[in-house]
């Protein structure tokens, strides 16, 4: 085996549907009032060193410039304000303001929303950014938008691998036997079970202390997320498998935006959009120092069979593209 570098709140908000938010100092989230700027937050499950997080605060900083200081966006890495689910949750209902979260562990809201999930069918990160920033992320935008959420800018997080603490992996027999952390999606969940893998979802929050208390043997993410989330201590093997690129939301609350006066509303669209193009920044230049990191915490790397992979996972595939109907066609690998 060759060791490879892998380079190549003070306060809780709390409301109700209909009702204005409470925020961090007892405003009401309706607008700036004269007590100074409004406070809302951010839900974030990763840590606060992840490329995501710089971006998120980038947004905050936006809206409040765009409004004028009207509004103070606080970030809350880490899963403070709750496990995706629960956060995307509230963000719905009007409890909480913002958050980011995996396009696919919406799929609770409507199960088309997992399409971008299927294994192998962006042919690279050029040929998903398209799909999503056209047609099909138009099409799911519309989708969220019927649930009560604003997409306000979709994210890329790279493509996706599995890493493990047992051993290298270079075809899908080498997956056989070992638990496998998956988002909360029937997609991930069928695709790593199809491998031979056990498939074991989990919240992203909860991913590290069950690498450590070994409940798993690995994981599958990008290799960005593998570094700042310092998984290499638990799971040295990570294999170049490729098999999905992640499409991260960044949501806000349908009903929170209803209450704002227009101008503001605006602001905060604007402020995605700028958004959108700087995360894209952001992670492109942080790849090589986070993942160099990885590499100094002792990480093993190696190409795998993805004509191995793309087999076995075909089956998968036509079982579940029927479940996506019209939205499948506009993926590049199966239009």
């Amino acid at each position: 085996m060759n060791r490879r570098s892998l380079l190549t709140s003070a306060c809780t908000v709390a409301g109700t549907v209909g009702l204005a938010l409470v925020t961090g100092c007892g405003e009401s989230e309706g607008g700036g009032g004269t007590d100074g700027p409004v406070a809302v937050q951010l839900g974030e499950p990763v840590k606060g060193n992840s490329p995501m997080v710089v971006a998120e605060n980038f947004f905050g900083t936006q809206v409040n410039a765009l409004t004028g200081g009207k509004y103070t966006v606080e970030v809350k890495p880490g899963g403070a304000l709750g496990d995706d689910n629960r956060v995307t949750e509230m963000v719905r209902t009007g409890q909480v303001a913002f958050c980011k979260t995996l396009l696919a562990n919406l799929t609770a809201y409507d199960k088309r929303l997992g399409v971008v999930n299927l294994p192998y069918v962006f042919r690279g990160q050029g040929s998903c950014l398209e799909a999503i920033r056209g047609e099909l992320g138009r099409r799911c935008t519309s989708i969220l938008d019927e649930h009560g959420l604003t997409v306000l800018a979709f994210f890329y997080g790279g493509d996706r691998n599995v890493y493990n603490r047992l051993r290298q992996i270079y075809t899908p027999a080498d997956l056989k036997g070992m638990r496998i952390r998956v988002p909360q999606n029937i997609v991930s969940i069928d695709m790593v079970n199809a491998l031979g893998a056990m498939a074991v979802p989990l919240a992203t929050n909860d991913i590290a202390s069950a690498l450590e208390q070994r409940l798993v043997d690995g994981a599958e993410n990008s290799a960005v997320f593998y570094a700042t989330e310092q998984h290499a201590q638990y799971a040295r093997y990570f294999s170049w498998t490729r098999h999905q690129h992640t499409v991260d939301v960044l949501l806000a609350s349908k009903t929170w935006l209803a209450g704002l006066p227009a101008k503001d509303r605006d602001a905060i669209m604007q402020a995605g959009v700028l958004t959108r193009d700087e995360q894209l920044r952001l992670w492109t230049a942080a790849t090589f120092d986070q993942v160099a990191a990885a590499d100094a915490q002792g990480a093993w790397t190696n190409e795998v069979d993805s004509t191995a992979f793309r087999k076995t996972l075909a089956p998968m595939l036509r079982e579940h593209r029927g479940t996506f109907g019209d939205l499948a066609s506009l993926l590049p690998e199966l239009g």
